[in-house]
């Protein structure tokens, strides 16, 4: 289901979803930029990941699903950053430097 297909009973204003539903009670400019901006996706192929939300006039709306949405993409995308960067090749040494020209020897 998305947020579209959304009952008018689950929609829960912005403000008061970040307050009540989202742990660790982000900031409203926090909320506004998982809106607006989103966050980094896992691979940079792929679009942001963003907070779900419908517009009532011009106050946004938001549900609990589309917040659980939101925070296990963005869990799922940090953590394959994370592996990514653990991943990488141990930095190069001097002596592999020296070995390909790079650097002037001792």
């Amino acid at each position: 289901m998305s947020i579209a297909n959304a009952e008018t009973k689950d929609l829960i204003p912005l403000n008061q979803a970040i307050r009540t539903e989202i742990p660790g009670e982000p900031s409203l400019q926090t909320a506004w930029r998982w809106v607006t901006r989103g966050l980094a996706p896992a691979d940079d192929s792929e679009p942001r990941i963003k907070l779900a939300v419908l517009y009532v006039g011009n106050k946004p709306f938001t549900t609990r699903k589309a917040i659980r949405d939101f925070i296990e993409r963005a869990t799922v995308a940090r953590l394959a950053r994370l592996q990514r960067t653990q991943n990488r090749p141990a930095d190069v040494t001097d002596d592999e430097l020296r070995s390909v020209g790079l650097t002037t020897p001792k």
